[in-house]
């Protein structure tokens, strides 16, 4: 039965909504603009230690299909909605049953409106969620979430001719079924394998996934990739284009409050091409930092000019820092996978 439970930010302000908790739950407070796919956003890895504000009503009212998830389990700390809307109909798991499955806190009846409007001006900020008022004891978000979404051992999914090394990251499952689709055969390697042994694979190429957290804390990851440039073509997504960035020695920086939701406008800066994106970051890369690091802007974001992807100048490495498997999300960008196939196919005909 929903009872009334609170969101306590950490500048102090407080917002009643009403859902059901076994305990408090603390996470960084953010917000998607996504008019669908809450399933897939709930189980993306990259949302780990974060509390999601639904901006778009209602929410749950086509329930939870199981088959299309974007991770093995819900990975946001909790989701919060001004409307939770669930009409018992069709052969899918209700999003609040499904939600309590998981352990993780569904509020609805909150004022999204004004406190997606207290995130824009104030920026992203941790929060609590509990039966009375409280401020968050988490200062800030552990330095573990890519260990904690990341598979513990090498996976192999597909079967085709051309080979890719997938480092985990908190990859989306979209990503995986995408390359499976484009007649490759996928090695999910955990986050801290060293790239020796990525490059003892055998693969075509090297896909940098996507996940959680700052990549400022990935050192070990970064020095990894900076080791693998040149051997193999080189695909960045999301955190692996933050990661691609840091590894040839440019910096990131933190959002105020990042860009999450399925309609980002992206322009291919060699083209003129301009793209509707699905996006889930905080962090980007910092564009004043790319010189001397043979690193060129290769996608732009058209609303405040965020750096969304680079390129290398030497070395064949791509990254992007929107999703092209989007899930949920426009397909606009789909091409990039497929140009990363061709990408393989030529290296390996070399």
């Amino acid at each position: 039965m929903k009872k009334r439970i609170y969101l306590t930010l950490s500048d102090g302000s407080i917002w009643p909504g009403n859902g059901d908790i076994e305990a408090p739950v603390e996470g960084e407070v953010v917000f998607t603009t996504a008019s669908c796919g809450y399933p897939q956003t709930l189980t993306d890895p990259s949302y780990n230690g974060q509390i999601i504000v639904f901006a778009f009503p209602p929410i749950g009212i086509y329930g939870v299909d199981k088959e299309n998830l974007e991770g093995r389990r819900v990975w946001a700390r909790a989701a919060l909605m001004t409307c939770l809307d669930e009409t018992e109909e069709g052969r899918f798991e209700s999003l609040s049953c499904w939600m309590a499955e998981n352990g993780r806190p569904l509020v609805s009846d909150i004022d999204t409106r004004q406190l997606i409007l207290k995130i824009r001006e104030c920026g992203s900020m941790m929060g609590r969620i509990d039966v009375e008022p409280h401020l968050p004891e988490i200062k800030e978000l552990p330095h573990t979430l890519v260990a904690e979404v990341s598979c513990s051992e090498r996976e192999i999914c597909g079967e085709g001719e051309l080979t890719v090394a997938l480092m985990d990251y908190g990859v989306k499952e979209n990503i995986v079924r995408g390359m499976v689709r484009r007649g490759c055969r996928v090695i999910r390697f955990p986050h801290n394998t060293a790239a020796a042994e990525v490059l003892a694979s055998g693969a075509d190429g090297i896909l940098l996934s996507n996940g959680p957290g700052d990549p400022a804390v990935l050192d070990f990851e970064a020095g990894e990739i900076a080791k693998m440039l040149g051997a193999k073509p080189i695909l960045g997504v999301c955190l692996g284009n933050q990661l691609l960035a840091r590894a040839c020695g440019a910096k990131t920086k933190k959002l105020p409050f990042g860009h999450r939701g399925a309609n980002q406008p992206v322009v291919e800066c060699a083209t003129g091409r301009g793209l509707l994106t699905s996006q889930n970051h905080q962090y980007a890369v910092d564009g004043d930092t790319l010189a001397g690091t043979d690193l060129e802007v290769a996608y732009s974001h058209l609303g405040d000019g965020t750096v969304e992807g680079l390129r290398h100048r030497r070395f064949d490495a791509l990254s992007v820092q929107f999703h092209p498997e989007a899930s949920p999300g426009p397909e606009d960008a789909s091409y990039i996978f497929d140009n990363f196939v061709i990408r393989m196919q030529a290296a390996k005909g070399r």
